[in-house]
């Protein structure tokens, strides 16, 4: 079914493409946004028909969510996040999984709500959401999913507004018009509060795909044969979790002329490069003093232990532009945005490096990087110019100046006394705030309803001790009062 929307033209989607690539151009992102986010908006439309579809056609809308969801999916990591990363006794419990699919052959996303406890940390349980999400996107492109909420068995303890709140706003934020209908089965007389709030939340176009169900109507979204057992079906499947198949990410070029480059999967420099850098020879390729390029870090090149990302910062102190070009003894390992540039004289350039998800450090820091500078022909290059001038450059040219960099991983920092002021886009890091919107007053009333119904079912069990200690003592009395029985007999005949 999905939600009700406008018709998109290709004319529509070709201009919010064409205004991503512009803002990429003139105004790129600190940090490049993920390959695999790039190659949908460059050579596919189904991805920026749904942000269009969401918005109503709003062109200025679509775009500004489009460029947020990119950096969001960079900084959290979604389109490499893998099972390692996740909470492994939340993720093998069974409380969130992909199973089966509905009528419009649409993969289910089940929550086993009777399994959740109010205690569990949500950051890690969003996460395993994500998860799922792009496990099943990346193996069926883009497919759209329906939530099903299985409530049976669920009572008060388990009902969790706040994770609700947090799957509904990751779902209206990252992923537009990603669902096919919302079900919620068998939910209890007294959680009827609950699925108010719910309906709250949610964007007006979603309500429409909001039902409730029973084991009596579920075939009107689930045949029988894809309802599992308890869901008064044929399928007896029971969750054990199986990892996914590793997807390597199809590279994008993150700059204009950078194409050539990041062509194949695994970038290889036997095409660009008349000397492969390797373990044997990355000490000999090594310029002690610093004439045109300043590095920091100087010497390694330092992983953050969380998420497996560094950045080295280049400074040209030559009084003529400089070019640069980066390789790697383990190019199957690692992501590097920008490989290769031009920088001004006093200029700085950040380098972004990946550690690839499949992948680990070497052990006795066999993992290194080299840094190459020479002086540019012209501070007029382009980047194609760049690529065309490395290609033909021997790294061991007596004018070009080399830096090597050992591979680590930085040593966890205590936490700062002050907090951290910079914000950061990212579903993990925030916290539904307590206000007067209609979401806040229905879960106050939720909440009143709860208590009141605890009062209820008190004063009801007090009744009944009352009404069967009333019972007792009548019966008692009755029987300390009723007279004995006499025996008669009948009179003789005469």
């Amino acid at each position: 079914m999905g939600i009700k929307v406008k018709e998109t033209t290709p004319g529509q989607i070709e201009e919010l493409r064409e205004r991503f690539n512009s803002k990429y151009a003139s105004s790129p992102p600190a940090v490049p946004f993920h390959p695999v986010d790039l190659d949908r908006i460059r050579n596919e439309n189904l991805w920026l028909q749904r942000f269009l579809e969401m918005y109503d056609l709003d062109m200025d809308t679509a775009f500004n969510n489009l460029w947020q969801t990119c950096a969001w999916r960079q900084s959290y990591g979604a389109n490499d996040l893998d099972e390692s990363q996740l909470n492994q006794e939340y993720l093998k419990e069974g409380s969130v999984f992909v199973h089966s699919t509905d009528i419009d052959a649409t993969p289910l996303l089940v929550f086993r709500v009777k399994l959740h406890s109010k205690s569990k940390n949500l950051d890690d349980l969003i996460r395993i959401v994500v998860y799922w999400v792009e496990r099943t996107q990346r193996e069926q492109h883009l497919t759209k999913l329906t939530i099903f909420f299985d409530m049976a068995g669920t009572g008060l303890a388990s009902m969790d507004l706040d994770f609700v709140k947090r799957i509904v706003e990751t779902f209206k934020q990252y992923y537009p018009n990603s669902l096919n209908y919302i079900l919620v089965f068998e939910l209890a007389w007294v959680l009827n509060a609950a699925f108010k709030v719910i309906k709250a939340l949610l964007p007006p176009k979603a309500v429409e795909i909001l039902k409730m169900i029973s084991k009596k109507d579920i075939g009107q979204y689930i045949t029988k044969d894809k309802s599992l057992a308890s869901w008064g079906g044929e399928d007896n499947y029971e969750f054990s979790f199986v990892p996914g198949a590793k997807q390597s990410a199809k590279p994008v070029a993150a700059n204009a002329g950078d194409d050539e480059q990041f062509a194949d999967k695994k970038v290889t420099f036997a095409n660009t490069a008349p000397l492969v850098l390797k373990e044997s020879n990355i000490n000999e390729m090594h310029t002690p003093s610093e004439a045109m390029l300043q590095i920091d870090p100087k010497e390694f090149v330092n992983f953050n232990s969380k998420n497996a990302e560094a950045t080295l910062n280049l400074k040209s102190i030559a009084k003529s532009a400089v070019t640069y070009k980066i390789q790697t003894t383990s190019p199957e390992k690692f992501r590097v945005r920008p490989r290769c540039g031009i920088i001004q004289p006093n200029q700085e350039a950040s380098i972004n490096i990946w550690l690839k998800s499949e992948h680990q450090l070497s052990a006795e820091s066999k993992d290194k990087f080299l840094v190459m500078a020479m002086v540019a022909p012209s501070s007029e290059c382009c980047g194609s110019d760049v690529t065309d001038l490395w290609r033909n450059k021997s790294p061991s040219a007596v004018d070009v100046e080399q830096h090597r960099l050992v591979c680590r991983f930085d040593a966890p920092k205590a936490p700062p006394d002050c907090p951290n002021k910079a914000s950061k886009a990212s579903v993990d890091g925030k916290k539904s705030s307590i206000g007067n919107d209609p979401a806040s007053v229905m879960e106050r009333q939720l909440a009143f309803t709860q208590n009141l119904q605890y009062v209820t079912l008190a004063l009801l069990m007090l009744l009944f001790a009352g009404f069967g200690f009333l019972m007792y003592q009548q019966m008692g009395h009755h029987s300390s009062t009723c007279p004995k029985a006499t025996a008669y007999s009948c009179a003789k005949r005469k």
